[in-house]
């Protein structure tokens, strides 16, 4: 004997980083159902913000020599740069987390008809550093490896882990958002319905203290460091149902 079955279908849409739907099919633009479209709507927008203590420092440092030959500019640059390395290595910095980003040669030209008259080599290096207490002592300990050579290009901070201030940023966008939504729905003489769909945009992130040398000159002997705060955002769209 033959038995049919009728079979319920439940969808269950996770979205992960992108849009809840509350109503209707999810897909990479928002959309909504009959229910949902066959009423009025309202939408709204809502920002949040999340403050974070830096926990770690990225340091792009390079070693800069000038010689008359290409041979020697490069003999240098190297001297100066493995005692630049070995400065980190002394300050506990792993080999991991030091990388070479560039590396250049070029002729100097000069006089009257324009000559090479010497040649330029850059080695940088970024460097990541985990103890951000430790950043203004390897920053002074490479200067004084690298001589005159050195050039402290870049200083950043960020936090590891920033998913837990995301987390804060968007709860904040959302409360914002359905705050929006239901004075615009009291204004309107209506309520506030069942929620339509909720995105957010891409989640930023914005180191309030980024520190830039061009050159060696003026770096203090012990180098001060502050690391700031570091602030993530997040923007979200909501669309609620208006009810009479």
């Amino acid at each position: 004997m033959l038995i049919r079955q009728q079979a319920r279908t439940i969808v269950l849409f996770l979205v992960v980083g992108g849009t809840l739907a509350a109503c209707g099919n999810s897909s990479t633009t928002s959309s909504t159902n009959s229910a949902c479209s066959s009423i009025p709507t309202v939408t709204s927008h809502g920002q949040g913000s999340a403050l974070g203590t830096p926990d770690m420092a990225t340091v792009d440092l390079g070693v800069q020599t000038q010689e008359s030959t290409a041979t020697a500019a490069l003999d240098q640059n190297s001297s100066n740069t493995s005692g630049l390395l070995k400065a980190l290595s002394a300050n506990g910095v792993s080999k991991s987390d030091v990388q070479t980003s560039g590396l250049s040669l070029h002729g100097i030209y000069g006089g009257p008809t324009p000559t090479i008259t010497g040649y330029q080599v850059t080695n940088t290096v970024t460097v990541q550093i985990h103890n951000v207490s430790s950043t203004g002592t390897i920053i002074d300990s490479a200067a004084k490896a690298a001589g005159n050579s050195i050039r402290i290009n870049q200083i950043t901070f960020s936090v590891k882990d920033s998913s837990a201030l995301f987390d804060q940023a968007r709860a904040q966008a959302v409360s914002q958002a359905a705050t929006e939504a239901n004075a615009m729905a009291k204004a309107a003489g209506k309520h506030l319905g069942a929620l339509c769909s909720l995105n957010d945009s891409a989640p930023s992130s914005q180191p309030l203290n980024t520190t830039n040398y061009s050159t060696a000159a003026g770096v203090p002997a012990s180098v001060p460091i502050q690391e700031g705060s570091q602030k993530v955002k997040a923007t979200v769209t909501a669309v609620y149902q208006l009810q009479p």
